[in-house]
C-alpha cells in the first residue's frame, strides 16, 4: 500500500476533531466580536486587515495540539520530536511571530491581502513544526 507509513488511528482522528471543533468555536467567536466592533469605515478597514484575519485563522495548529492534549492522545514520538504540549507552544510562538511579521509588513509596506498572509502564515507555522519535530508527520 502506498500510504502504509501514514497511519492515523481512530484516537488520533478523534483528538484532531476535538481540536478542530475548538478552532471552529474560536473562529466563530472572533468573527462575531469583530463584526460587533465595526461601527464605521475606519474600524471596518482595521478589522479587515491581514492581522485580524490571522488572529481568527492562525491558531489552527495550536488548537489541533490542544485537542490532542485534552483527549490525552500522545502518539509514539520519534526520537527528538516534541510532545503535543510542546507542539502547541511551538505553534503559538509561530503564531505570534507571524503576527509580528504581518504587523511590521503592514506598518512599513502595507498592501498585503488577507488570503496570502494567512496561507503564508500557516505554511510558516507548519515549517517551524517540521523543523522542531525533525519529521513531517507529527
Amino acid at each position: 500500500m502506498a500510504f502504509k507509513w501514514f497511519k492515523i488511528t481512530p484516537q488520533e482522528r478523534e483528538a484532531s476533531a476535538v481540536g478542530a471543533i475548538i478552532w471552529v468555536i474560536w473562529f466563530i467567536g472572533v468573527s462575531i466580536l469583530m463584526s460587533m466592533a465595526v461601527h464605521d469605515q475606519e474600524t471596518s478597514d482595521l478589522f479587515s486587515s491581514p492581522l485580524f484575519g490571522w488572529v481568527a485563522i492562525g491558531p489552527l495548529f495550536t488548537f489541533q495540539f490542544v485537542g490532542r492534549y485534552i483527549m490525552r492522545f500522545e502518539t509514539r514520538m520519534a526520537s527528538g520530536s516534541l510532545s503535543n504540549t510542546s507542539n502547541a507552544v511551538t505553534s503559538t510562538i509561530s503564531l505570534l511571530a507571524w503576527g509580528l511579521v504581518l504587523l511590521a509588513w503592514d506598518s512599513f509596506f502595507g498592501g498585503i491581502s488577507t488570503i496570502p498572509a494567512v496561507v503564508l502564515g500557516l505554511t510558516f507555522t507548519y515549517l517551524v513544526l517540521l523543523i522542531a519535530n525533525r519529521r513531517w508527520n507529527f
